[in-house]
């Protein structure tokens, strides 16, 4: 029984049991750490279109401050430029519209609101508004 004894002690390295669980352990980490990195790529392209929507509208409110005269108008949803991409050329994933109307706060302010929408895997929306003076 002294040998048998001896033999068991002198065993050294894991048993396929211990493997097993340590490779499960990994096998987990490794997923969620993939699982993780996908959400954050996905909030990433959301994050830049919405940037890029945000230019977009941004870009087309100044070409409206710009002009001498504005008429009111509403070009939203069905006017306005339709597939435009983040360097305002096309073809790409935008849509964006404006509306033109007389401001409640003064009779020489116009209200100026520009949406551009676009669809990744959902819908998505970005309204800026602004006041424009247009009295002398």
């Amino acid at each position: 029984m002294t040998v048998h004894r001896n033999i068991i002690r002198r065993q050294t390295g894991f048993t396929f049991n211990e493997l097993l669980v340590a490779m499960n352990l990994v096998a987990v980490a490794v997923l969620g750490y993939s699982l993780s990195s996908g959400d954050a790529i996905r909030r990433q392209t959301i994050n830049g279109n919405s940037t890029a929507a945000i230019h977009l509208a941004q870009d087309k409110i100044e070409e409206l401050q710009a002009r001498k005269n504005l008429t009111d108008g509403d070009l939203c949803p069905s006017g306005g430029d339709h597939g435009l991409a983040a360097n305002g050329g096309t073809p790409g994933i935008y849509d964006r519209c404006w509306r033109i109307a007389a401001s409640a706060l003064g009779t020489k302010l116009k209200q100026i609101d520009v949406t551009v929408s676009w669809r990744d895997h959902v819908d998505h929306q970005v309204t800026l508004s602004t006041l424009l003076f247009t009295g002398e």
